[in-house]
């Protein structure tokens, strides 16, 4: 009796694997990217994986297109011809392939999940920047491609800026003249604050109470060392 319980257990435990192996998908692209040289197989191994796009079910043709479904079998058994087919397949532009999205393009694809977000960075300065070749970051740029993360403002911003003064206290994703204009008179604020933290006070009645008390303390000893220097001098004098 209890060998055959074993018996039906193990055969219904082979029974689930083998289905789960066969209803399970290969990922064409995780697949690949997992066999070629490490520096370029890292957006996948080491970022991709972790990242928050993958928690949330954003997979590699959400951004670039394509189709992932190719059954690429053992990659490493294929010959160059059987491959170059396989990818020619994942990458088709007929299944959307865009590749590394750019530009205009970059936009579009982010906007599929941020549009409010893209709206309003393809608007600002930095936004016009960047789709007039000018010099403005990419979401990419502050974001990064595939582990995605949520820029430190202003430590990110330290990549473009030199001073980062203020940036903590306005829109990143919105910068405008208004913004500018704001970023200004916030750096105005924070250098006047900044003297009048260096300033000593012109009279005793604006120090703190500790502040009193020290000064008072220090005081009472320049004058202790004074009455000492003219002791001595008398002293000599005699």
């Amino acid at each position: 009796m209890w060998n055959k319980t074993i018996k039906y257990v193990t055969l219904i435990t082979v029974i689930f694997l083998c289905a789960a192996k066969v209803n399970a998908k290969q990922n064409a692209c995780l697949t690949c990217h997992s066999t070629i040289p490490q520096e370029k197989a890292e957006c996948v191994t080491e970022c991709w994986l972790r990242s928050l796009h993958k928690q949330n079910g954003v997979t590699c043709v959400s951004c670039h297109g394509g189709d992932a479904d190719i059954d690429v079998g053992n990659v490493k058994q294929l010959s160059q011809q059987e491959f170059a087919s396989k990818k020619a397949l994942a990458m088709s532009r007929a299944k959307g392939f865009i590749g590394v999205p750019k530009g205009k393009e970059m936009f579009d694809v982010c906007s599929k999940c941020h549009s409010d977000s893209v709206n309003r960075y393809e608007n600002s300065i930095m936004g016009v920047a960047y789709l007039d070749n000018k010099g403005g970051p990419s979401c990419t740029d502050c974001h990064s491609a595939h582990y995605v993360i949520i820029p430190d403002v202003p430590k990110s911003c330290e990549k473009c800026h030199k001073d980062t003064t203020g940036f903590d206290q306005i829109d990143p994703m919105n910068v405008n003249d208004a913004t500018v204009t704001e970023l200004s008179r916030l750096r105005i604020k924070l250098a006047e604050e900044k003297v009048k933290g260096k300033e000593l006070p012109l009279f005793p009645e604006e120090l703190g109470s500790f502040q009193i008390g020290f000064v008072a303390f220090g005081a009472i000893i320049v004058l202790f060392i004074i009455a000492y220097i003219i002791y001595i001098l008398i002293e000599k004098r005699r």
